[in-house]
């Protein structure tokens, strides 16, 4: 198989994951990649205990391309899920083959990021993110659930313009 769902959800795993997704796409395992949260002892006891009986890895984007790459040599399938497009974009810059389409979730506002509709809220450094992961050419789809109907980032983009 290979990463079957690669997302960027600002709450990695929870119920919508879990319950939605993996009935949407195959999955064995996933890799939850973000440097604050394979630091923080407590979140990744939360996320394996989210998880449930999915495997779970936790990683540092440095320790990421290996375990992706494992991943994507395996014969089952993966998650790919970090909480934010920076981790994307730098594992880009690592030559990670993250396919050809980022789903993109939750994405809460936060201080300096402008709301851009239903749980999604960018800053500029996520907005650069995304543009160069769009480079690269991978498709970008704002996509909640799986039964919503996905949003480019050209649209989200033109968005984001009008508003500053």
């Amino acid at each position: 198989m290979t990463i079957s769902l690669v997302r960027i959800d600002d709450r990695i795993i929870h119920g919508q994951i879990t319950t939605r997704w993996t009935k949407h796409k195959p999955v064995y395992g996933i890799l939850a990649v973000a440097d604050d949260v394979a630091q923080d002892t407590l979140r990744k006891k939360v996320l394996k205990a989210a998880a449930g009986s999915y495997k779970l890895g936790i990683y540092m984007v440095d320790q990421a391309p290996e375990k992706i790459a494992k991943a994507i040599e395996s014969v089952k399938a993966y998650f790919l899920i970090t909480n934010s497009p920076q981790v994307i974009a730098r594992l880009l810059e690592k030559g990670v083959d993250i396919g050809k389409v980022l789903n993109v979730g939750c994405m809460n506002a936060r201080p300096g990021a402008t709301v851009l509709g239903r749980s999604v809220a960018i800053d500029q450094k996520d907005y650069e993110a995304f543009d160069y992961i769009e480079s690269k050419g991978v498709k970008i789809e704002f996509q909640l659930l799986p039964d919503d109907e996905p949003k480019s980032w050209e649209s989200m983009k033109k968005k984001y313009d009008s508003m500053k």
